[in-house]
């Protein structure tokens, strides 16, 4: 098929799942990272990425793949949602990180969360992760009063969002 249509990005994504679903990782990432160089300004070419490189453990290389895609979109807030989502995964998920990594972790996604808000205000699942990031901040919070006030902000969000869906589905 690449072979026909050597320009159809969706056909380098298909090979790469075969080798990668046969354990030829190499192979796999060979034909993405050929996807990448064929379409270099297409987002989804990075999503795939990240997503490869995710179910692969390499967290800096899905977080690269990530950022490169937000290079592509800057204005799009569901990559800099994307990539707060990745965060939290990690953080939230990953026992064997220490508390400082998992803090910085949630910190990333928060900061991110924070730009796609700062592009879209009403993005209701952005703000359901962002909730999220902080209830996992408030449980890696030593100090009662911090923790409590995380858990109230991270309650405020959660009620904001559904405010948003209702509205959306009244109107």
């Amino acid at each position: 098929m690449i072979e026909m249509n050597p320009d159809e990005m969706e056909n380098y994504f298909a090979l790469a799942k075969i080798y990668e679903d046969f354990g030829e990782y190499e192979s796999a990432e060979e034909y993405l990272l050929k996807a990448q160089q064929l379409h270099p300004d297409q987002p989804a070419v990075y999503m795939q990425l990240a997503g490869y490189y995710n179910r692969q453990g390499e967290f800096e290389k899905t977080i690269e793949a990530l950022q490169q895609r937000s290079e592509k979109e800057p204005n799009n807030p569901e990559v800099y949602y994307t990539i707060a989502t990745y965060y939290w995964d990690k953080a939230y998920r990953d026992f064997r990180l220490a508390d400082d990594d998992k803090k910085a972790m949630v910190q990333s996604g928060v900061d991110m969360v924070d730009k796609a808000l700062s592009i879209k205000d009403d993005y209701d699942e952005a703000l359901v992760y962002k909730g999220l990031l902080l209830r996992l901040q408030a449980n890696l919070e030593t100090d009662r009063s911090k923790q409590e006030a995380l858990l109230e902000q991270a309650e405020q969000l959660s009620e904001q969002a559904e405010e948003l869906r209702m509205k959306r589905t009244a109107g």
